[in-house]
């Protein structure tokens, strides 16, 4: 019989229709068709679609081993029937199974159904056609049914659902019910890539990366640790039974094809043969279009596996006869040079693997080019057992201990980075110093070490002035931009440092106030040949700057939005705690508060597991602003004093967001003449580097939370920057001092075009408080409304300036807490007044004293929150007396 619906994992959200039309169909007795290979979930969605169906339901599993028994399914469903049918001849059997079924609805569950004997098939297809047993079916393919299923499908009522390749979100689905909670997007990810998309082979993945200690709880979330490498008992096990049922041949083609990796359709053909159209047919591998030409059509193809086998996976069920016995015929077939860089660069880890000497040329090829794809692990992989002897050319040798150095560093492991360097650092190259200086500053956050290492040579070439500059830059030093700016375009500097001086030059020209000249450069690099040419490495170092463009700017912008959409974000491989915590900046931006909390947590999570750029106290500051617009004191404390205690290059060149982003955490915990303080150093940071728009979005900041700044002053630092958001800013003293409607609505669009919902709802909330002053009643009250209106969808937020009430119970009697309460609901004060047996007077009484206490003038700004309760927080401290120190993560 089919379990309970709370026996069974959570409904996928890509397949929500299909789970409404199955079930239809189920309630109506018509045939189902359920799709899909091995581990793509067929049982589980059979299942689903049936935990709550009102009939009998009968499961009934078919074997490979008995589908030449005659009747053994019939046999099999009779046997279970409660009613004594007479025998087991098959007349018999036919007979009692008719005579039941006329008596009372039977629906049928037949799982694995490719497996069938012809003689049962034709049977249930039969008393299907009658509407006497209703048919559930399961199979891998239509076409391997028998015969008499597979007439059923062209039933006109007949329902069939291809269960495809999992989504981001199906994974998700899958990850939270397997672990119980919350899983990090990172691990997310990951895990999809290495399943590929095989519920199955998730499911076995992510219990053998729980046995390896490799897949924990940091904070909120269920973070796996990017470095490991699959190769657990349980998906060795996996893997091993369903080769088992191919044959030979299948078998030898599925694990050439996990040593080769993507392989060219010709070069497929070559090393597979006869083996190649069989393998397509049993669908674990599949055709990828590498390449195609839009004028004539014509397509380059490539083999890879799929169905839920990957590479690696495969890979840990071989032993190293058998892959050193595939390395050798791969190589036989196909010459190293037709390969493409991956694929060479695969085969050599393979060889490293065995302990097969590497010629000292392939070896710098292929770390070369793993390192300019972000293929760390790789890198690293690649020169684990690294043959010093072997290289002839001193110079060759040192570039790989660079390289296997740098890959260290981005993989979280920085002493170690720098111990690779160390023996070489007086008599090493100025490329070599460059690198170890950015472990040093980067990932051991000692600037003064990592000055002394890049100074050692007075004489160094282009690449090392260039790579100090940039160095010192990003440890808060006053730097030439100009010469930056020549570096950056200097032929003579590698193609990532030049990006990385790119990004600096367009990073504080944005501070500068010329965010729009920034961004205009940085659109005619991101289009230009070069570009699409570039190297993951040199493209990733460019990207740097796109969240510093994009809150510089107010926004993202179409032109901006266009370009993103066309960045494979997978193979520039960037590091997925900064690309979570661009994405955070962008959602606190517009305020909303909880979904930037969550981006934060994610990435403060992964960096637990894996700080490379000492981002931790970075992410924190922003997740402590986050954590306060949405009146969460807890998280807020705990993430100010993971920001407070952190390294001081904690961000770079991005530290002073954080600390622009530190102000409303600061008058939370530790009051205004705090607030105040922290406020004159930032603005005296921004003016010594001549930051014209750092020092316009703190005044902003600084209007926007109520401190000592006046809005003409706002207004006025604004008139000196580029961009929408400057511009926007710019009308603030004029709405203010003479509010009008038309002015207010205008000033709110603009802010709406560039998705600043926060900040438009604030300006008419300010703009209304000003008509009040005025004695403009009437206009105080729509730009009220203006205000409510487009603060409906931020979720829990608030700011002095959105000038909301958080329903504070130990402010309130409790009379007036319930009346707020109500309120925030939408209730009128005549429904407040039957729900709480009150006169309407008493409760217009309760509103006006609770609005006071609560420092409101409306019941329009009582804040709701996302469930229909309200969120009640305790009034904050004026003052921080302690932080909560005994952890260091949410939980």
């Amino acid at each position: 019989m089919i379990g309970t619906s709370s026996e069974l994992p959570t409904e996928l959200p890509s397949l929500h229709n299909a789970y409404q039309q199955a079930r239809a169909t189920v309630s109506r007795g018509a045939p189902i068709f359920i799709v899909g290979q091995t581990g793509s979930g067929r049982t589980t969605f059979a299942r689903q679609i049936l935990s709550k169906h009102p009939g009998k339901i009968y499961w009934i599993t078919a074997a490979k081993a008995l589908t030449q028994v005659p009747f053994a399914l019939l046999t099999t469903l009779t046997a279970q029937l409660p009613t004594p049918t007479g025998g087991f001849a098959p007349a018999e059997m036919l007979a009692g199974l008719v005579r039941y079924t006329e008596q009372q609805s039977l629906t049928l569950f037949l799982d694995q159904a490719h497996y069938a004997d012809e003689q049962s098939a034709a049977i249930l297809g039969q008393l299907s056609l009658t509407r006497n047993i209703h048919l559930v079916v399961t199979t891998t393919a239509i076409h391997e049914l028998p015969q008499s299923l597979r007439d059923l499908r062209t039933s006109p009522d007949a329902f069939r659902v291809e269960l495809q390749r999992l989504s981001f979100a199906d994974t998700a689905t899958i990850l939270e019910d397997v672990l119980g909670g919350a899983v990090n997007s990172s691990t997310v990810d990951t895990l999809l890539e290495l399943s590929d998309g095989n519920a199955l082979h998730l499911r076995e993945l992510t219990l053998d990366a729980q046995n390896a200690k490799v897949l924990s709880k940091q904070g909120c979330y269920w973070t796996l640790d990017r470095l490991w490498n699959p190769q657990g008992p349980r998906i060795s096990d996996l893997i091993n039974s369903r080769l088992r049922e191919q044959p030979r041949s299948i078998r030898e083609a599925i694990e050439l094809l996990a040593v080769t990796g993507r392989l060219r359709y010709p070069f497929a053909q070559q090393l597979l043969g006869a083996a190649l159209p069989q393998l397509l047919d049993t669908r674990l591998a599949k055709l990828v279009t590498l390449t195609e030409d839009e004028a004539t059509g014509e397509r380059e193809l490539a083999v890879v596996l799929s169905s839920g086998l990957a590479p690696h996976t495969v890979l840990s069920t071989l032993t190293e006869t058998k892959l050193r016995d595939y390395l050798q015929r791969a190589s036989d077939t196909i010459p190293r040079e037709v390969l493409t860089s991956h694929a060479r660069a695969w085969f050599t880890r393979h060889r490293v693997q065995l302990g097969i000497k590497i010629p000292a040329a392939e070896l710098y090829e292929d770390v070369v080019g793993s390192a300019q794809a972000r293929k760390f692990a790789q890198v690293v992989a690649l020169t684990d057992s690294l043959d010093r002897e072997s290289f002839t050319d001193q110079s060759i040798l040192e570039h790989v201990l660079v390289m296997r150095a740098d890959a260290l560093h981005e993989l979280g492991r920085p002493k170690v980075a720098l111990s690779v360097l160390e023996p070489l650092l007086r008599t090493g190259s100025p490329e070599l110093r460059a690198v170890a200086a950015k472990i040093a500053f980067a990932g051991l956050g000692d600037p003064e070490l990592a000055t002394r290492i890049i100074d050692f040579g007075p004489h160094d070439p282009i690449d090392s002035q260039a790579q100090r500059l940039l160095l010192l830059s990003r440890a808060g030093r006053v730097v030439d931009s100009e010469r930056m700016r020549d570096y950056a375009s200097h032929s003579d500097i590698s193609p990532a440092l030049r990006s990385a001086c790119l990004a600096h030059v367009l990073i504080e020209d944005c501070y500068a106030g010329r965010p729009v000249d920034a961004f205009e450069e940085f659109v005619s690099f991101a289009t230009d040949n070069y570009w699409s040419s570039a190297t993951p490495a040199t493209q990733a170092e460019l990207l740097f700057a796109l969240p510093v463009l994009a809150s510089s700017l107010g926004g993202v912008s179409a032109e901006l939005a266009g370009l993103l959409s066309g960045l494979d974000f997978t193979n520039l491989a960037i590091n997925h705690a900064n690309y979570l915590t661009g994405h955070g900046l962008e959602q606190l931006e517009q305020g909303r508060a909880l979904d930037a909390l969550e981006a934060f947590e994610q990435a403060f999570a992964l960096t637990a597991a894996s700080d490379p750029y000492l981002s931790t106290g970075f992410i924190a500051s922003l997740a402590a602003s986050a954590a306060v617009l949405v009146g969460d004191r807890e998280k807020a404390g705990t993430y100010y004093f993971v920001g407070k205690s952190s390294s001081e290059v904690s961000g770079q060149i991005m530290r002073p967001i954080a600390q622009r982003n530190l102000l409303p955490v600061i008058l939370e915990f530790e009051g205004t003449e705090a607030a105040q303080d922290h406020l004159r150093q930032c603005l005296a940071q921004a003016d010594k580097f001549n930051r014209k728009l750092v020092r316009m979005r703190l005044l902003h900041d600084a209007w926007r939370l109520g401190l000592s700044v006046g809005v003409d002053e706002v207004s006025d630092a604004a008139a000196i920057v580029q961009g929408p958001l400057a511009q926007a800013i710019g009308q603030y003293a004029s709405v203010i001092h003479t509010p009008a409607l038309e002015a207010v609505q205008a000033l709110t669009a603009a802010h709406l075009s560039s998705q600043r919902l926060l900040y438009a709802a604030e300006i008419a909330q300010r703009a209304s408080g000003a008509a009040r002053e005025l004695g403009q009643r009437t206009l105080a009250s729509r730009l009220l409304s203006l205000s409510t209106e487009l603060a409906e969808p931020l979720e829990q937020v608030n700011t002095f300036a959105l000038g909301r009430g958080r329903i504070v119970r130990s402010l309130l009697t409790e009379r007036e807490y319930a009346t707020c309460v109500l309120a925030a609901r939408g209730a009128s004060s005549h429904e407040i007044a039957d729900e709480l047996f009150l006169s309407r007077r008493t409760v217009e009484g309760h509103l006006q004293r609770s609005y006071t206490k609560l420092g409101i003038v409306d019941r329009r700004q009582l804040l709701p929150s996302t469930n229909g309760e309200l969120h009640v927080v305790e009034p904050p401290n004026a003052q921080l007396t302690s932080l909560p120190v005994s952890r260091q993560r949410t939980t």
